[in-house]
């Protein structure tokens, strides 16, 4: 969740300009390209970027009741596990992750909520790439799953809204890296279980709206201007009692509006694990659309919208709790459909992928995949030029 991402277009990845990748397919390179003891099967969530300032993407990774990853790139795509030398050890229930430049001192910061054991830390930037804990630094503790970052109340300092098991909460940046708790006078109350959040300008009136991924029904809240928001949940979205697991919200069919997508689940027997598309009617009121995409019952963790073929259509990348069915593909056809081209695109894993994160990360211009994994070890997936001979 970097803060300049949120201003300005959604970050889509091209797969090349050449017309020759029409169908562009990705080989497992973590052997290779993954220098790491740590990542085993603990993450939680991933964040792709240039921490370093070296011009390359390197990988920052939540994990759970583990000290969290840094991932260093060497230049050519290679991940190098620096956690050690660079990061704090401290141990916590990792869930989600925030970056930027908090302090706004010219280097970036990093934010993890935690959830079962309550502790959010904040990783101050010494300069070097090298992080220390700010104590205290953030003036709220809970029992927390999700965070993003934006300036909500346009003071060029970015702010945090964090979802919780419980009521959420917004934080405004004192502009020094301390935050204040406004929720009461900018948030309704709800007592959600909240398992994601996206933000972005439903209603198209030049603000960020926030849309929440519930365990019961997801709520969209509507900015009002400063970040104060206001339920509208009743006229907006369709009344079904999902769990959701991720949102994601973009501009899926072209047409200049956001679009939504829910990840769900049924664990624990609650909700209906079918995943949902709702289109845009361009004014902020979403309608399903279930005949353009068969995906139910896959118990969806995490889903990306990303031109996967260069077609300049946007395409699901989708994680599942599911053997068989862990990673897949949906392809969007000319008619805005999608298809189910997992094993066109991606070799056959069968992990549990709880976050994927979508970058460049050896520099050919070609999309790679870096899966963070629930049980089992983290993978790194290099795209390839499916028009060169194997």
């Amino acid at each position: 969740m970097i803060f300049e991402r949120l201003f300005g277009a959604a970050l889509l990845l091209s797969a090349g300009t050449s017309a020759a990748l029409a169908e562009p397919r990705f080989v497992d390179a973590t052997g290779d390209a993954l220098v790491s003891h740590t990542t085993s099967g603990n993450s939680m969530d991933g964040e792709a970027v240039d921490i370093d300032g070296d011009g390359d993407i390197d990988l920052i990774v939540a994990a759970e009741f583990q000290p969290n990853i840094l991932l260093i790139n060497d230049g050519s795509g290679r991940l190098v596990d620096e956690s050690a030398q660079r990061f704090p050890r401290q141990r916590h229930d990792s869930e989600d992750i925030a970056v930027a430049d908090f302090d706004r001192d010219g280097d970036l910061d990093i934010i993890f909520v935690s959830e079962d054991d309550r502790t959010n830390e904040y990783y101050r930037n010494r300069g070097d790439a090298t992080f220390e804990v700010l104590a205290n630094g953030l003036p709220v503790s809970g029992t927390s799953n999700a965070v993003q970052v934006a300036d909500f109340n346009g003071d060029g300092a970015p702010d945090l809204v964090i979802g919780n098991a419980g009521q959420n909460t917004l934080l405004l940046n004192n502009g020094r890296g301390g935050f204040v708790d406004v929720t009461g006078a900018h948030l309704p109350e709800d007592r959600s279980t909240t398992q994601d959040i996206a933000l972005a300008d439903v209603d198209l009136d030049g603000d960020l709206d926030l849309i929440e991924g519930n365990e019961t029904q997801n709520r969209l809240l509507i900015n009002q201007g400063g970040g104060v928001f206001v339920d509208e949940t009743a006229k907006r979205l369709p009344a079904v009692p999902d769990q959701t697991r991720d949102v994601e919200a973009v501009d899926l069919d072209g047409d200049g509006d956001v679009d939504l997508v829910f990840g769900n689940v049924d664990f624990g027997g609650i909700g209906d694990p079918t995943n949902r598309l709702l289109l845009n009617d361009g004014q902020g009121h979403f309608v399903e659309r279930a005949d353009l995409i068969e995906f139910s019952e896959l118990r969806t963790v995490d889903i990306n919208a990303v031109d996967l073929n260069a077609d300049g259509r946007l395409d699901l990348l989708v994680g599942n709790r599911w053997n068989g069915l862990s990673e897949m593909v949906f392809v969007q056809t000319e008619t805005g459909t999608f298809e189910d081209h997992s094993l066109e695109v991606l070799p056959k894993l069968n992990d549990y992928p709880f976050d994927f994160q979508i970058a460049d990360f050896n520099g050919d211009g070609l999309i790679d995949i870096y899966m963070c994994n629930r049980g089992g070890p983290d993978r790194l997936l290099f795209g390839i030029d499916p028009s060169r001979s194997d």
